[in-house]
């Protein structure tokens, strides 16, 4: 069997989430911790929260919620293990090592921030990235457009760097009207972020109209099934130029 074989199969021990929580730790403690690399990308034009993402890349720890994103992308049959796979606002190495244990090889895999301490994530903003256009086979969005005050300008720079044909996987938190209201008075948690109230991109119907004629095949469509109650909205598609 080849070397990069088994590799691949190495990588799905990162499926049991102890596992790649000891990964993730351990690196991120080396990078962070030890070697002090930490590093923010300086142009922030059209980016919220920056302050809000550093805090919370210092204290907080990954999410699983972002396998609801990459589960889907191991079954569209036009993506192979050699796909190049883009993962914006990860803000830790989870995502790229989740992508790893399903399937997609490390040295496809890379993720952008407008933070990183590490050599796997690409310092930049996601409204003017630095690839080139249709560089990339599929883009994770991972609950990264909340942190944009101009939506159709990040989904423009989306399409453009990713090939024709090539996947968009997007995943948004919806929150209830009455939530957004009380997020946005004076003293509401985060209330920059949810300013905008009911112009908030949290639905699909939104996700469609904001990405417009360049979407494709729909592959996952999902509305959070209690308009009352905080949930997922998730989007994938492929792209259309």
């Amino acid at each position: 069997m080849s070397r990069s074989r088994w590799k691949l199969r190495l990588y799905r021990f990162l499926r049991v989430k102890f596992v790649a929580e000891c990964v993730w730790f351990v690196r991120y403690f080396w990078f962070v911790r030890v070697r002090r690399q930490l590093r923010s990308f300086d142009e922030k034009s059209g980016v919220i929260l920056h302050d809000y993402s550093q805090n919370s890349l210092l204290t907080n720890r990954p999410s699983e919620r972002i396998l609801k994103l990459i589960m889907p992308l191991t079954l569209i049959e036009t993506l192979t293990p050699d796909s190049k796979v883009l993962s914006i606002g990860c803000r830790y190495e989870w995502d790229m090592l989740l992508l790893c244990a399903y399937g997609f090889r490390a040295e496809n895999v890379r993720g952008l921030d407008m933070l990183s301490y590490s050599p796997w994530i690409d310092l930049g903003n996601m409204h003017a990235m630095p690839y080139g256009d249709s560089s990339w086979d599929a883009l994770v969005l991972g609950w990264v457009l909340s942190y944009s005050d101009d939506p159709q300008r990040a989904a423009r720079e989306f399409v453009r760097v990713t090939r024709a044909g090539g996947i968009i996987a997007v995943g948004v938190t919806y929150y209830p009207p009455e939530r957004l209201r009380a997020l946005a008075q004076p003293g509401g948690d985060h209330a920059a972020e949810y300013v905008s109230g009911e112009r908030r991109v949290q639905t699909v119907a939104a996700l469609l109209e904001l990405f417009g004629s360049a979407v494709g095949r729909v592959y996952v469509q999902h509305d959070a099934p209690d308009p009352g109650k905080q949930g997922h909205c998730l989007l994938v598609f492929s792209v259309r130029k």
